[in-house]
């Protein structure tokens, strides 16, 4: 802990650090709380909950629903000594569970906030849960703001009936409360309190964790819903279409955001097993030691706590349509072997069992990482590799199509228009040229979120470069300057040592200008600390 607390150190003062010894989502969120100015020793006291409000949130009952399950969830949570809350898909927070009455007297130092946005305080459980579609824990010093590193949290999404994620369970204590069995009790609310959601929206179905469509469920997606009219999707449209009407397995490559679940959907759907089931599984949000009775099922008795009937597998599930292994770089090696068996055998054997079922199922496999490698590293098994890598499919990222953004824009600004009720009369040219220097790590997802926030954001109407983030001004901003450097000294810079200095020179005392001589503002909209800024002007005898 100490030795990341140093990392943490690092990072927030511009110290080179080696990253390899911190997990890459919580660093990335330390760079982009960066970007966002958030501060590192205080919040904004608006963003807790009053203790006169806590009436408003505590969870005594939940009023729009009546199950038994219902019984279950609270007697649960009323046994466990940790605090836990519920926020919405916008990481607002809706309910609170174990209300522990010592934040009325911390109050306004700490308690229940009711925006867990990572603008607004951090890098935190919640929000990267939501960000990464995935359930996360954060632990002291992977907070981006000090004052939170005595405490850890974890938060897990739990989604509603249209696959979306409706919003986390989230757990927060002191540090010295953190145990590893901590997040597997939220997993398990998490499961319990979407079984309520969905309970209420059909009775005919009960929805298992990473379930996103069975039977009961619509497929939303057809090619129909892929957008674009670049060579690159247009290609990756043909081979989906061609490898469709047969069954064969498929493994699909693309980077977070990029439609790997839409493109397995929509092949689903134009495939002989369209009227079948399609079911989803995040290999990468199941804990390792869910992952078999999830997949497998399980008979009655096999295991403390089991279900009494015992409970189907999502691979009995899947029979007769499609099994959708999503994030399968994840899938632990154990599992891994059984998988394999299953599809080799074309049968099941649960959990405390002993009588093999038959399964009949078409799989589709998806990674974020290359799987040769994988094997390389020994994470990932060859036989099973080749198992489910029959046809590839190469899902570009939108920073290789962004001729097609403009046709995403119009098309999602339209949808989101008409279910709104905003309505937009003038659009800026400039905002799409802004959009098309953006890099989109997040790809079609991160496009979708941003196009909603300008609708949201948007004024009398009209949509500008106003309602864009920082991030994606900068980005702009980069590709006009580097474009502008060229125009002016051809194509060989001219002959000298300190053409970064000079660079550097000009950019700080331009923003020192138009920060009318705040240093604090300055240093804040060059993404570096006061003591940075006060170093390099001395550094670089700049004159102020």
């Amino acid at each position: 802990m100490a030795d990341y607390k140093k990392i943490w150190e690092c990072s927030v003062n511009d110290v080179d650090f080696n990253d390899k010894h911190i997990k890459q989502d919580i660093l990335n969120s330390w760079r982009r709380c960066k970007r966002h100015g958030v501060s590192l020793y205080d919040f904004d006291e608006k963003l807790l909950m009053k203790p006169e409000d806590k009436e408003k949130y505590i969870l005594k009952y939940l009023p729009e629903y009546d199950e038994p399950q219902y019984q279950e969830f609270c007697k649960i949570v009323e046994n466990l000594n940790i605090n836990i809350s519920i926020y919405d898909s916008n990481a607002k927070l809706k309910y609170i569970i174990n209300y522990d009455d010592i934040y009325d007297d911390l109050y306004p130092k700490i308690g229940y906030f009711l925006d867990a946005s990572e603008e607004s305080i951090g890098t935190n459980s919640t929000c990267l849960a939501i960000l990464e579609n995935k359930p996360f824990m954060v632990i002291g010093p992977d907070h981006y703001k000090y004052i939170f590193h005595q405490f850890s949290c974890a938060a897990v999404p739990f989604y509603d009936e249209n696959n979306e994620i409706a919003g986390t369970i989230n757990a927060s204590f002191l540090n010295t409360s953190v145990n590893r069995d901590t997040l597997n009790i939220i997993y398990s609310l998490a499961r319990l309190y979407e079984s309520l959601i969905l309970k209420k929206i059909t009775k005919k179905t009960k929805r298992n964790s990473q379930v996103k469509s069975i039977n009961y469920y619509k497929n939303f997606y057809t090619f129909n819903s892929i957008l674009g009219e670049s060579e690159a999707i247009i290609q990756s449209i043909k081979i989906a279409k061609r490898a469709a009407k047969v069954d064969t397995s498929i493994l699909i490559y693309g980077e977070s955001g990029s439609g790997k679940e839409v493109f397995a959907q929509a092949i689903h759907n134009e495939s002989r097993r369209s009227g079948k089931p399609f079911v989803a599984i995040n290999c990468g949000a199941i804990p390792k030691d869910l992952i078999e009775s999830e997949l497998f099922g399980y008979e009655a008795g096999a295991f403390t706590g089991a279900a009494k009937a015992g409970k189907k597998g999502l691979l009995e599930y899947a029979s007769g349509g499609t099994l959708f292994l999503d994030e399968i770089e994840n899938m632990p090696l154990q599992a891994q072997v059984k998988i394999l068996r299953a599809l080799s055998s074309s049968t099941i054997i649960r959990i405390g069992g002993n009588k093999p079922i038959p399964i009949n199922i078409r799989v589709i496999a998806a990674s974020k990482k290359d799987l040769q490698d994988e094997i390389r590293k020994g994470n990932f098994r060859e036989d099973l590799y080749y198992r489910i890598n029959v046809v590839q499919l190469n899902i570009p990222p939108l920073r290789a199509r962004k001729q097609d953004i403009r046709l995403i824009f119009d098309h999602y600004i339209r949808e989101f228009s008409n279910k709104t009720g905003i309505e937009i009369t003038s659009l800026d040219d400039k905002l799409i040229q802004y959009l098309e220097a953006y890099h989109w790590p997040g790809n079609v997802r991160e496009l979708i979120n941003i196009i909603e926030r300008s609708l949201v954001l948007s004024e009398n109407g009209i949509i500008d470069d106003s309602v864009l983030p920082i991030a994606i001004k900068e980005c702009y901003m980069a590709a006009k300057l580097e474009e502008d450097f060229n125009r002016a000294f051809g194509e060989k810079l001219p002959e000298g040592t300190r053409l970064l200095q000079i660079a550097e020179n000009i950019v700080i005392k331009r923003v020192y200008k138009e920060e009318d001589g705040n240093i604090t503002r300055t240093a804040k909209r060059l993404g570096i600390s006061r003591p940075t800024l006060y170093k390099r002007i001395k550094e670089l005898n700049i004159e102020l």
